[in-house]
């Protein structure tokens, strides 16, 4: 992914990250530097699954990571 969002914290350019896991709300995170293959968080490894299921047109692109089988 190519796409940045920035992060209003730091002013910072980071890619939004969103951790989905079957119908329970997404865990939204924002990345600093590259876009890993697999994000560890909360004791779990996610891997990158690639965008968004809804990308909405005005919205910066935001990668989707599942949990690893």
């Amino acid at each position: 992914m190519t796409d940045y969002v920035v992060d209003g914290a730091g002013d910072s350019r980071a890619h939004g990250v969103d951790l989905v896991d079957g119908d329970t709300p997404p865990i939204r995170l924002i990345v600093h530097g590259d876009l890993p293959t697999t994000i560890e968080h909360d004791g779990r490894t996610w891997l990158a699954t690639g965008g968004s299921d809804r990308p909405d047109p005005d919205a910066p692109p935001i990668a989707v990571f599942r949990p690893a089988p």
